[in-house]
Protein backbone atom coordinates (compact mmCIF):
# COMPACT_ATOMS: atom_id res chain seq x y z
CA UNK A 1 0.00 0.00 0.00
CA UNK A 2 2.86 2.59 0.97
CA UNK A 3 3.89 2.32 -3.09
CA UNK A 4 1.01 2.40 -4.14
CA UNK A 5 0.28 5.60 -2.32
CA UNK A 6 4.10 7.00 -3.08
CA UNK A 7 2.77 6.87 -6.91
CA UNK A 8 -0.38 8.55 -6.48
CA UNK A 9 1.76 11.65 -4.30
CA UNK A 10 4.73 11.48 -6.87
CA UNK A 11 1.76 11.56 -9.47
CA UNK A 12 -0.01 14.12 -8.00
CA UNK A 13 2.94 16.24 -7.36
CA UNK A 14 3.82 15.69 -11.27
CA UNK A 15 0.48 16.69 -12.31
CA UNK A 16 0.92 20.15 -10.11
CA UNK A 17 4.29 20.77 -11.95
CA UNK A 18 2.97 20.18 -15.59
CA UNK A 19 0.10 22.28 -14.65
CA UNK A 20 1.93 25.32 -13.62
CA UNK A 21 4.32 25.44 -16.28
CA UNK A 22 3.58 22.08 -18.87
CA UNK A 23 7.13 22.60 -20.32
CA UNK A 24 8.19 20.88 -17.37
CA UNK A 25 6.82 17.38 -18.53
CA UNK A 26 9.55 16.99 -21.02
CA UNK A 27 12.50 17.98 -18.65
CA UNK A 28 10.52 15.39 -16.26
CA UNK A 29 11.30 12.74 -19.07
CA UNK A 30 14.47 13.88 -19.66
CA UNK A 31 15.76 14.23 -16.30
CA UNK A 32 14.62 10.23 -14.67
CA UNK A 33 15.00 8.68 -18.65
CA UNK A 34 17.80 6.40 -16.83
CA UNK A 35 14.89 4.85 -14.44
CA UNK A 36 11.35 5.91 -15.60
CA UNK A 37 10.42 4.29 -18.91
CA UNK A 38 9.00 7.42 -21.50
CA UNK A 39 5.44 5.48 -21.38
CA UNK A 40 5.22 5.88 -18.24
CA UNK A 41 4.34 9.59 -17.51
CA UNK A 42 1.34 9.67 -19.45
CA UNK A 43 0.26 6.69 -16.64
CA UNK A 44 1.33 9.10 -14.06
CA UNK A 45 -0.70 11.63 -15.46
CA UNK A 46 -3.98 9.96 -15.55
CA UNK A 47 -3.38 9.04 -11.49
CA UNK A 48 -2.50 12.14 -10.41
CA UNK A 49 -5.77 13.37 -12.43
CA UNK A 50 -8.06 10.80 -11.06
CA UNK A 51 -8.78 9.86 -14.81
CA UNK A 52 -6.94 6.23 -13.73
CA UNK A 53 -6.68 4.02 -10.62
CA UNK A 54 -3.05 3.34 -9.21
CA UNK A 55 -3.53 -0.46 -8.91
CA UNK A 56 -4.18 -0.52 -12.70
CA UNK A 57 -0.45 0.95 -12.73
CA UNK A 58 0.91 -1.55 -10.33
CA UNK A 59 -0.89 -5.03 -12.08
CA UNK A 60 -3.70 -4.89 -9.59
CA UNK A 61 -5.31 -6.91 -12.97
CA UNK A 62 -3.54 -10.13 -13.67
CA UNK A 63 -5.60 -10.23 -17.30
CA UNK A 64 -4.14 -7.13 -19.09
CA UNK A 65 -7.26 -7.26 -21.66
CA UNK A 66 -9.75 -6.82 -18.55
CA UNK A 67 -7.28 -4.43 -16.99
CA UNK A 68 -7.86 -2.36 -20.47
CA UNK A 69 -11.49 -2.60 -20.11
CA UNK A 70 -11.20 -1.09 -16.59
CA UNK A 71 -8.61 1.62 -17.31
CA UNK A 72 -11.64 2.95 -19.90
CA UNK A 73 -14.24 3.50 -17.34
CA UNK A 74 -14.54 6.31 -14.88
CA UNK A 75 -12.36 6.46 -11.84
CA UNK A 76 -15.65 6.13 -9.39
CA UNK A 77 -16.46 3.18 -11.28
CA UNK A 78 -12.64 2.18 -11.14
CA UNK A 79 -12.60 2.02 -7.38
CA UNK A 80 -16.10 0.28 -7.20
CA UNK A 81 -14.04 -2.38 -9.28
CA UNK A 82 -10.95 -2.43 -6.99
CA UNK A 83 -12.89 -2.16 -3.53
CA UNK A 84 -14.77 -5.53 -4.76
CA UNK A 85 -18.08 -4.11 -5.66
CA UNK A 86 -20.57 -6.53 -7.20
CA UNK A 87 -21.95 -5.77 -10.90
CA UNK A 88 -25.33 -6.99 -12.31
CA UNK A 89 -25.04 -9.61 -15.32
CA UNK A 90 -27.16 -11.02 -17.25
CA UNK A 91 -26.96 -14.49 -17.94
CA UNK A 92 -28.84 -17.41 -20.26
CA UNK A 93 -32.20 -17.31 -19.49
CA UNK A 94 -32.35 -14.23 -18.23
CA UNK A 95 -30.90 -14.75 -14.08
CA UNK A 96 -28.88 -12.04 -13.28
CA UNK A 97 -25.72 -12.41 -11.03
CA UNK A 98 -23.81 -10.52 -8.96
CA UNK A 99 -20.28 -10.37 -9.81
CA UNK A 100 -17.17 -8.95 -8.64
CA UNK A 101 -15.19 -7.73 -11.84
CA UNK A 102 -11.76 -8.94 -10.28
CA UNK A 103 -13.17 -12.33 -10.51
CA UNK A 104 -14.73 -12.21 -13.88
CA UNK A 105 -13.79 -13.88 -16.82
CA UNK A 106 -12.20 -11.90 -19.75
CA UNK A 107 -16.23 -12.68 -21.76
CA UNK A 108 -18.17 -11.36 -18.65
CA UNK A 109 -16.02 -8.25 -18.26
CA UNK A 110 -16.23 -7.40 -22.00
CA UNK A 111 -20.06 -8.05 -21.90
CA UNK A 112 -20.15 -5.77 -18.61
CA UNK A 113 -18.11 -3.34 -20.24
CA UNK A 114 -19.25 -0.43 -22.73
CA UNK A 115 -15.92 1.15 -23.11
CA UNK A 116 -16.93 4.04 -20.88
CA UNK A 117 -19.24 3.09 -18.61
CA UNK A 118 -20.99 -0.98 -17.27
CA UNK A 119 -23.76 -1.82 -19.07
CA UNK A 120 -27.49 -1.48 -18.17
CA UNK A 121 -29.13 -4.85 -17.89
CA UNK A 122 -30.97 -3.92 -21.52
CA UNK A 123 -27.52 -3.09 -22.89
CA UNK A 124 -26.41 -6.71 -22.05
CA UNK A 125 -29.00 -8.11 -23.66
CA UNK A 126 -28.52 -6.58 -27.04
CA UNK A 127 -24.93 -6.94 -26.96
CA UNK A 128 -25.50 -10.96 -25.95
CA UNK A 129 -27.61 -11.04 -29.25
CA UNK A 130 -25.58 -9.10 -31.04
CA UNK A 131 -22.66 -11.98 -30.27
CA UNK A 132 -25.33 -14.75 -30.83
CA UNK A 133 -26.13 -13.21 -34.38
CA UNK A 134 -21.76 -12.61 -35.26
CA UNK A 135 -21.42 -16.36 -34.43
CA UNK A 136 -24.53 -17.51 -36.21
CA UNK A 137 -23.09 -15.43 -39.36
CA UNK A 138 -19.76 -16.86 -39.38
CA UNK A 139 -18.74 -19.28 -42.12
CA UNK A 140 -18.84 -23.07 -41.77
CA UNK A 141 -15.04 -24.09 -41.44
CA UNK A 142 -14.50 -26.81 -44.04
CA UNK A 143 -12.53 -29.86 -42.31
CA UNK A 144 -10.23 -30.25 -44.50
CA UNK A 145 -8.15 -27.58 -46.86
CA UNK A 146 -6.48 -28.13 -50.11
CA UNK A 147 -2.70 -27.06 -51.18
CA UNK A 148 -1.03 -28.05 -53.91
CA UNK A 149 -3.35 -30.99 -55.28
CA UNK A 150 -2.92 -32.60 -51.83
CA UNK A 151 -6.19 -32.83 -49.22
CA UNK A 152 -5.39 -32.55 -45.37
CA UNK A 153 -8.26 -33.23 -42.91
CA UNK A 154 -8.44 -31.55 -39.67
CA UNK A 155 -10.20 -34.11 -38.28
CA UNK A 156 -11.71 -37.43 -38.24
CA UNK A 157 -14.16 -36.94 -41.12
CA UNK A 158 -17.15 -38.70 -43.03
CA UNK A 159 -18.21 -37.15 -46.18
CA UNK A 160 -20.95 -38.26 -47.76
CA UNK A 161 -20.73 -38.82 -51.62
CA UNK A 162 -21.99 -35.05 -52.38
CA UNK A 163 -19.18 -34.07 -50.36
CA UNK A 164 -16.26 -35.87 -51.84
CA UNK A 165 -17.47 -35.31 -55.29
CA UNK A 166 -17.40 -31.52 -53.78
CA UNK A 167 -14.06 -31.89 -52.89
CA UNK A 168 -12.71 -33.65 -56.14
CA UNK A 169 -14.50 -30.57 -58.52
CA UNK A 170 -12.11 -28.30 -55.77
CA UNK A 171 -8.94 -30.04 -56.97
Amino acid sequence: MEGINGIVRASEIYVEAIDDDPSLADKFREDCADFVPASAWSQFEAVGRKWMHPRLIMGGMADRKKANLVKRLPFSTQERVFSHNRFDLLVSGGDILKVDMMEATQEQAEQLCNGSEIRTIPEQKAWLEAVTIREENKPEVMPYTIVNGKVSFRRAVTLTRQELKRLLQEM
